[in-house]
């Protein structure tokens, strides 16, 4: 399937666009009034705090006042006379306030409780909402594997893109990896002992299909380490910077000529398209855990627009090839090219796009700002046009 422009120029991203982008606006639609019911909650929290502070700074207050009012002589006769009077006004004054800040306190509490609850709840809700989307809908993002096993297999998924970075929980349809089910029939070259007398040691290619896969770290086809065991040994596979090494319990043996030689350069080469493609093929489900903005908690935070707002300047590049390469200028557009030749179209008008993202109020106002969709890009009426008041 192949995706263009309307003049026929490939997409610098091979998805459907249009299809993407509305996804990006159904996920604002949803997400941005459940991030700002969580402020309101927090802000909420933070006022009841100030009234409950204020109060107390009021009774406070009354009592430094009320103390300075009474009677603090006490070489006077009348003095002496009322200091018992005196001193049960001022615990009654100390009871009430103690009194009063355990009950402060504990509405604080409660209603911290339930505000938690409810944020939990909300930030649950913008993790689910975004799980589908910013897997796929980030365009160009790093993504750097850590996949595992430790009596079941699973891992990591971590994406950077343009200071965002948001890591998924991974689940395979694989209870464990076999080298066989990785990659194959697979041989390295070791050093076993020979002969029925005098052992001597000499090399040997050894199969490692029964091996099991015991970690996975990809970075790219150029940078990956791979580490493999059975009851005998563990092998690791390292590629750095496009080069292979390869170590036997720790001994490189790449480094020995003897071992080196008998290395098929080819079978190592095909590791990385391997680890892709079982990747691609054996996910079994994906679970979003953490967003984060320039190392800051996105969610925790309530950085999700933000966090919006960088994927809608990516966006907004490619929108504004798809109608610079359009002749028409109010429609958001792609061309799309199936296997078999046949050809059809995608579009989203600009005045379709805008009204959604108006619906979200100001926030998506600045969207469509960003992406260029906002009133002030749409069409404008030919000067030729003659208005006329009725």
């Amino acid at each position: 399937m192949l995706y263009t422009y309307q003049d026929g120029t490939e997409l610098p991203v091979q998805r459907d666009f249009i299809q993407d982008l509305k996804n990006y606006v159904e996920c604002l639609e949803k997400i941005l009034p459940l991030e700002n019911q969580i402020m309101e909650l927090k802000d909420l929290e933070k006022d009841q705090s100030s009234v409950f502070e204020r109060k107390l700074l009021i009774l406070s207050n009354f009592k430094v006042g009320l103390s300075h009012s009474l009677p603090t002589d006490r070489d006077n006769e009348e003095t002496a006379l009322l200091e018992p009077c005196i001193g049960e006004i001022m615990d009654v004054c100390d009871k009430f306030i103690r009194r009063t800040h355990d009950e402060y306190e504990a509405a604080l509490a409660s209603l911290k409780k339930d505000s938690d609850i409810r944020v939990k709840s909300k930030e649950a809700e913008i993790i689910k909402i975004l799980n589908p989307f910013l897997i796929s809908g980030v365009y160009g993002s790093k993504r750097v594997y850590d996949i595992s096993y430790d009596q079941v297999l699973g891992g990591m998924l971590y994406c950077y893109a343009f200071g965002l970075k948001f890591n998924y929980k991974l689940h395979f349809a694989d209870e464990k990896l076999t080298v066989q089910r990785l990659l194959g029939d697979f041989s390295l070259p070791f050093m076993a002992s020979t002969g029925l007398f005098s052992k001597e040691q000499k090399p040997r290619v050894l199969s490692l299909s029964e091996f099991l896969i015991l970690s996975i770290q990809y970075d790219d086809l150029y940078n990956f380490s791979l580490e493999l065991e059975n009851k005998k040994k563990i092998i690791r596979i390292v590629r750095k910077n496009g080069n292979f090494s390869v170590y036997d319990d720790g001994r490189d043996i790449t480094a020995d000529t003897d071992l080196a030689v008998l290395i098929e350069d080819s079978e190592l080469q095909k590791i990385p398209k391997n680890i892709v493609e079982y990747i691609r093929k054996s996910i079994s489900s994906f679970e979003l855990t953490e967003i984060l903005i320039d190392d800051d908690d996105a969610i925790a935070n309530n950085l999700i627009f933000d966090c919006m707002k960088i994927i809608a300047t990516q966006y907004a590049a490619i929108i504004s090839e798809c109608i610079r390469r359009s002749p028409i200028k109010s429609e958001i557009s792609i061309k799309i090219q199936l296997a078999d030749g046949t050809r059809t179209e995608k579009y989203i008008s600009k005045d379709e796009l805008y009204s959604s993202l108006a619906n979200t109020c100001g926030d998506g106002l600045e969207i469509a700002s960003l992406i260029g969709a906002d009133v002030t890009e749409r069409e404008k009426p030919s000067s030729n046009n003659r208005y006329y008041i009725v």
